[in-house]
C-alpha cells in the first residue's frame, strides 16, 4: 500500500513539473511572439543556440549561468552584455548581428521575474 502511495505522489509531482514548465514555454512564447514579427526572426531558436547552454529554460531557469528573467539591467546594458560578455560570459558581438542582439535584449528584458 505504502508503494502505490508513493507512486501517486510520484505521478503527481511530476504532472506539476510538467504544468511548470509548460506554463514557462507560454510565458517564453508570448514574450517571443510580438519580437519575432518586430524583428523578423526567431528570438528563441537564437537563444537556444547562443544562450541556453548557461541560461536554461529559454532564460527562466539558472543553470552554469544566473537566471535572466526578472532581470532590473536596462535593455542596453543587457544588449551590452551580449555584445562584450561578462566573465565567464563570451562575448558575442563577432558572431551575432547587431539587430540579433538587440532583439535578444529585448526578449530577456520581457521575461517576467516569476
Amino acid at each position: 500500500m505504502k508503494v502505490a502511495s508513493n507512486l501517486s505522489l510520484i505521478a503527481v509531482l511530476a504532472l506539476v513539473g510538467g504544468l511548470s514548465t509548460t506554463a514557462k514555454a507560454d510565458v517564453t512564447d508570448e514574450v517571443a511572439a510580438p519580437l519575432n514579427e518586430k524583428y523578423g526572426m526567431n528570438i528563441k531558436k537564437i537563444f537556444a543556440t547562443k544562450c541556453s547552454w548557461c541560461h536554461q529554460g529559454y532564460g527562466m531557469n539558472r543553470a552554469d549561468g544566473p537566471k535572466l528573467a526578472g532581470t532590473t539591467l536596462s535593455q542596453e546594458q543587457v544588449a551590452k552584455q551580449i555584445r562584450s560578455g561578462k566573465s565567464p560570459m563570451p562575448g558575442f558581438k563577432s558572431q551575432l548581428k547587431e539587430e540579433e542582439i538587440q532583439a535578444l535584449a529585448e526578449y530577456i528584458r520581457g521575461l517576467p521575474a516569476d
